[in-house]
């Protein structure tokens, strides 16, 4: 009998014990999760004038884009860059654009978003249009590849050339204006699409708050 009761209790100890290790490493998991989201949401913010250069790029269909003339003609543009083949930070970066779709269509106005390849001798129209299709970027997300003397002026003016010259080492960047005459505003760091939402609709605010060029 007291054997019995004896086993009962180990079994039971082991169980709370095992229960125990499992809590422990569900809050330990949370907690990870947390501080990554944290820290995805950390980057910094600045506002510069730009000048955006002349330079023709081509779409995912092979059409040829004078890039200076589609940006001068959307009320409000959002620029990022990544390649197609790249397994780190584009795949999240072009996630988190596409996130903050549905929050960017609340905000009623005219607006597009430029992702520019940083890799064009590989990245085709037609891997364009396939990494396009792979992450449903939908039609208000414009991928753009073309020579690479063109996205090296775009690099050069937007102030996003990678170190060393290897794309590898690119950092993710995100740039906002909010009205034809407005200035820009660089995030550098990843940006969820929430958190793109809300700058966009601080930046709209600014804009029209200052008068230049209201969008919306």
């Amino acid at each position: 009998m007291l054997k019995n009761r004896l086993t009962a209790i180990v079994a039971r100890i082991t169980v709370i014990s095992a229960s125990v290790v499992l809590v422990s490493f569900l809050f330990t998991a949370n907690v990870l999760a947390d501080m990554q989201m944290n820290n995805q949401l950390e980057y910094g913010k600045s506002i510069h004038t730009y000048r955006t250069p002349n330079v023709n790029l081509i779409d995912g269909r092979e059409r040829e884009i004078d890039f200076a003339a589609a940006v001068e003609q959307e009320e409000m543009v959002i620029i990022s860059f990544a390649f197609t083949s790249c397994t780190g930070i584009c795949p999240v970066i072009t996630a988190n654009l596409v996130q903050s779709l549905p929050e960017l269509q609340k905000t009623g106005g005219r607006y597009r978003i430029f992702l520019i390849s940083l890799d064009p001798e590989h990245d085709t129209p037609a891997r364009l249009q396939d990494y396009s299709e792979r992450f449903d970027t939908g039609d208000k997300i414009t991928l753009l590849t073309g020579s690479r003397s063109a996205i090296h002026a775009l690099l050069r003016v937007y102030n996003a050339v990678y170190p060393g010259g290897n794309k590898m080492n690119h950092q993710p960047l995100t740039l906002i204006r909010a009205g034809r005459h407005a200035p820009w505003i660089r995030l550098e760091g990843l940006v969820s699409g929430a958190s793109l939402a809300k700058e966009v609709r601080m930046a709209i605010a600014r804009t029209n708050h200052s008068g230049l060029a209201p969008v919306y």
